[in-house]
Order: structure tokens, then C-alpha cells, then sequence
């Protein structure tokens, strides 16, 4: 997987912005070269902080930078975000049970995530968005500086919706969608016996075998059902 040495993770002064009147002079003049390139900051020779322009910063914190366009992961989030795009409604219903309080669309594809790296826990999953860039890209984060949910939560999240045979349908079909079939996929080793063990296991509950009437018996020879 392709790697990109992480940047500082810095995030937004507490304390507001403030006008470029309040500061002296030669901080102006470096405030004026960080439009062009970050300047660092030394404090008794130690390096304290960066001056970073937006436009700058907003490249650096960008998750979109770590998704290689020719990576099987890209074509997976296209399969899986085609398909959720007709999955409104029942996706609205499992963000409203969430208790990370993320959307269940990234939850869905966090779960996605599971299957085809065939990891035994979701737990490897949330520790995996700590540091995977990629990842984080893939389940719909868009910088790097957005905070990621409670593990605890976000784990019972993926359980609760890994239960749903909606999601089950979901994630089954965007790993059939030609967009994925199409892709280069070596890199996962999809875990297709447990997606059909669900799907098994929520169609028997849809649909229960028949139960025949007490004091019926079932003529084998002649396929007739006889009263005893």
C-alpha cells in the first residue's frame, strides 16, 4: 500500500483568527512567506510551531491526496456509493440508532472494510482509521484533522449494522458492481463464506419452513396429503 509522510496534525486556534495590525513587523514579513511555503518557528532553537497559508494547509490535511486513482479501494467506494445512493431511507433510520453518532453510510463502509480484509474483529477496523489515511478516505472523511469517533461506540455501530440484512444486501451487491469486478483486487481477501452466512441466515428468518397441520400425514407415493 502506498505510504505519504504524515504532516502535522494541527487544528484550528481556540482562540479565533486574528488581524494582521496585532502583529509586529517581522512576524508580518514571515506571515507574508508562509503564503508560499510553511516557516517554522523555533522557540530557544527548538522548533515550536508552523505558519501555514489555507490553501496550503487545506492540500496537506486533504484524505483525497491518499487515494491512488488506480487502487482497488477507489473502485470499492464508487461500487459501494452507488449503491447507497438508493439506500436513503433505510440509511437515515441506522444513523438515528448510531451511538458514535456518525453516519451509517461510513459505518456501512467501515464494515465493508471488515469483509474484504476479512478481519475477525471491527475493533481492527477503528484501529486501522487511527492510521490508515486510506482508509479514513475510503469510509468518507475528507481531512485529516476531522476527529475520529469513539472506538467503543463506533464498534458497537458496525455490529448493529453488520445485523441488518439491508446492509448485508448492500455490501453483497457493490461487491458484484462492475466497477469493482473491474478492479485490480489482490490487495483483499474477501470474506464472502460469513456474507453468506448472514444472508442465509436472515432469509430463514424471513421465511420460515411450512409447518404442516397436526393430524395430516403426507401420502410419499402419490404426493396426496391423508387425514389420520
Amino acid at each position: 500500500m502506498l505510504k505519504k509522510k504524515a504532516g502535522p496534525n494541527l487544528s484550528a486556534s481556540p482562540g479565533g483568527s486574528v488581524s494582521m495590525q496585532t502583529l509586529d513587523k517581522e512576524l508580518s514579513r514571515h506571515v507574508e512567506v508562509a503564503r508560499s511555503r510553511p516557516v517554522l518557528v523555533d522557540r530557544y532553537g527548538v522548533p515550536w510551531v508552523w505558519i501555514v497559508s489555507h490553501p496550503l494547509w487545506v492540500e496537506a490535511d486533504c484524505l483525497k491526496s491518499f487515494a491512488p486513482e488506480d487502487h482497488a479501494l477507489v473502485a470499492l467506494r464508487e461500487a459501494i456509493d452507488s449503491t447507497l445512493a438508493y439506500e436513503g431511507h433505510v440509511m437515515n433510520e441506522l444513523t438515528a440508532q448510531c451511538a458514535s453518532g456518525v453516519d451509517a453510510r461510513v459505518i456501512t463502509r467501515a464494515w465493508l472494510l471488515q469483509i474484504v480484509y476479512s478481519l475477525a474483529d471491527p475493533k481492527r477496523v477503528r484501529e486501522g482509521l487511527g492510521y490508515n489515511m486510506l482508509w479514513r478516505w475510503f469510509v468518507g472523511y475528507l481531512m485529516r484533522s476531522e476527529p475520529l469517533p469513539e472506538p467503543q461506540a463506533f464498534i458497537q455501530d458496525i455490529k448493529m449494522v453488520s445485523a441488518h440484512p439491508r446492509v448485508i444486501d448492500i455490501v453483497s451487491r457493490c461487491l458484484t458492481n462492475d466497477a469493482f469486478l473491474n478492479a485490480d483486487t489482490e490487495e483483499f481477501c474477501i470474506n464472502y463464506g460469513l456474507l453468506h452466512t448472514l444472508r442465509a441466515h436472515h432469509f430463514e428468518r424471513m421465511n420460515p419452513p411450512a409447518r404442516r397441520p397436526a393430524g395430516l400425514a403426507h401420502n410419499e407415493r402419490d404426493g396426496q396429503v391423508l387425514n389420520k
